[in-house]
């Protein structure tokens, strides 16, 4: 994936141009884009929609990626619009504000067009009969993006990282948390309070990571960081939806209904939405320095 001075990370001056201004007609488009489709998909007749489901018994190419558009009821299409939402936009404003719109450009598109397919065969190595559908993998994948998005601003803006050690740092910090939510729902009460252990225990292994990377300068840092207009703002939703999302996503108790959540792919778009990116970067740089 193209990236935007990947090589060569710089620092950006604080206080710089108010992000409000900063954002373009284009990046409202661009994010706009796929609550439309989404919309546009949900208003087609439910027998139509039905057969654009993926099928684990009868896979095709065409529904393997269309199947991510497809949702037959309003709340859980409410539910992945807003989380994408949120997601995207929180990631873009990082994108713009450390100078890596064209990165997260690339990133949307990848995610938009190419994850929706891939997360649907992934899906096959658990063999079963069902369908499925829906956005929620594909959303994940910027909740998995979102470290990454993070570091590159902190470091670019306030020198805080580098965000080579810093993203993953966040990344598995989280990734604990998931593997714990994940099989909560068979531990009960149990697992609440295990789910609770674990994120005690990931902001704790983060705030070592912090400080190892940084030492006595991170002090300074974080004072310029809390003394920059909006900085801390939107740091702070960043973080927030860092450690929330996983609680969402890997619910309790995943039936509802009918249905039952994709833990799996839930698990697989995270993922991938963390690696492909940051293998991408950390490719770059190293080959930029070689």
């Amino acid at each position: 994936m193209a990236t935007e001075s990947d090589a060569t990370p710089r620092r950006v001056s604080a206080p710089d141009v108010a992000l409000r201004k900063r954002v373009r007609v284009a990046d409202l488009a661009l994010l706009g884009s796929v609550p439309a489709v989404l919309g546009l998909v949900f208003s087609l007749p439910a027998a139509t929609r039905r057969s654009l489901a993926f099928d684990y018994a009868s896979p095709t190419a065409p529904t393997a990626v269309v199947s991510a558009f497809v949702h037959f009821d309003p709340v859980h299409l409410a539910t992945n619009v807003v989380l994408y939402g949120l997601l995207a936009a929180t990631a873009l404003a990082l994108g713009v504000a450390s100078g890596r719109r064209r990165r997260f450009y690339t990133v949307f598109l990848t995610f938009v067009l190419a994850f929706p397919g891939v997360l649907s065969y992934l899906n096959l190595a658990i063999p079963r009969s069902a369908t499925t559908f829906g956005f929620s993998g594909v959303a994940m994948a910027f909740a998995g993006y979102l470290p990454l998005a993070l570091a590159d601003y902190l470091e670019t803006r306030f020198g805080i990282g580098p965000a080579t050690q810093l993203a993953p740092a966040l990344f598995l910090s989280t990734l604990g948390l998931v593997s714990v939510l994940s099989v909560r729902s068979a531990f009960d009460l149990v697992g609440g309070r295990a789910a609770l252990l674990a994120l005690a225990a990931a902001l704790g292994a983060l705030r070592y990571a912090l400080v190892v990377a940084e030492g006595a300068a991170l002090r300074a840092r974080c004072r310029t960081l809390l003394g920059t207009p909006g900085a801390a703002e939107l740091t702070a939703v960043a973080v927030a939806l860092v450690f929330a999302v996983p609680f969402v996503a890997f619910p309790a108790s995943p039936g509802q209904g009918a249905s039952v959540l994709n833990l799996y792919s839930h698990l697989l778009g995270y993922a991938l939405g963390f690696l492909v990116p940051f293998v991408t970067v950390t490719t770059r740089r190293f080959v930029g320095e070689s």
